[in-house]
């Protein structure tokens, strides 16, 4: 189970690199074309409709790393003082639940595509982008990122079941204050030694 948990992460890892660097070529030619526009009234057409379509393709391919670092928004006004077996309880649901709604909008996505692919549609933009490309690019994403998921319940449920309940924690569990910080410094001492 450790092998399959730390491959998607390593994977997902590359995925947020490279959801970044899509964002940071968005933002690159967005400001190249507010300059064109301001400096010589010149557009280069097409930055709107590109910087959408890499912001959906990197949120897709960003929220399984996400995941994995526990960066979703979670509420744990009440999970702090559960007793572990409440807290085990809520992992898995929350994850379960987010499963279900990734299968369903991975489920809607793919018509979506479908639709895309058989009717030959294009953006109504003057560069008339195919759509499946990005489409297809989002929907890749809405799937890693479902079976992300389903690693980290698939583990979650694992280490429980074996009473491995650091390691569950560790995987699916609320982080608190303290965690965060150790691990920030773990981070922040790990980049200083290696330098």
């Amino acid at each position: 189970m450790n092998g399959f948990i730390e491959k998607t992460e390593k994977i997902s890892q590359v995925a947020a690199w490279c959801s970044g660097l899509l964002l940071f070529l968005a933002a690159i030619m967005i400001a190249f074309e507010v300059i064109m526009r301001k400096a010589f009234s010149y557009s280069i057409g097409g930055a709107d409709e590109l910087s959408s379509y890499a912001l959906a393709i990197s949120c897709t391919w960003g929220f399984s790393f996400a995941l994995i670092r526990k960066s979703h928004i979670r509420i744990d006004i009440l999970y702090n003082h559960l007793p572990q077996a409440g807290r085990s309880f809520l992992d898995i649901f929350a994850h379960l639940l987010l499963g279900i709604y990734i299968v369903t909008l991975s489920y809607y996505a793919f018509f979506v595509l479908k639709t895309s692919i058989l009717k030959h549609s294009a953006a109504n933009t003057p560069l008339a982008t195919p759509l499946w490309i990005p489409q297809g690019l989002w929907f890749l994403g809405l799937l890693w990122f479902g079976f992300t998921i389903f690693i980290v319940l698939a583990g979650t449920i694992y280490y429980r079941l074996n009473n491995k309940h650091n390691e569950a924690n560790r995987l699916a569990g609320i982080s608190t204050l303290d965690d965060e910080i150790q691990e920030t410094t773990e981070r922040g001492t790990t980049a200083g030694g290696d330098k």
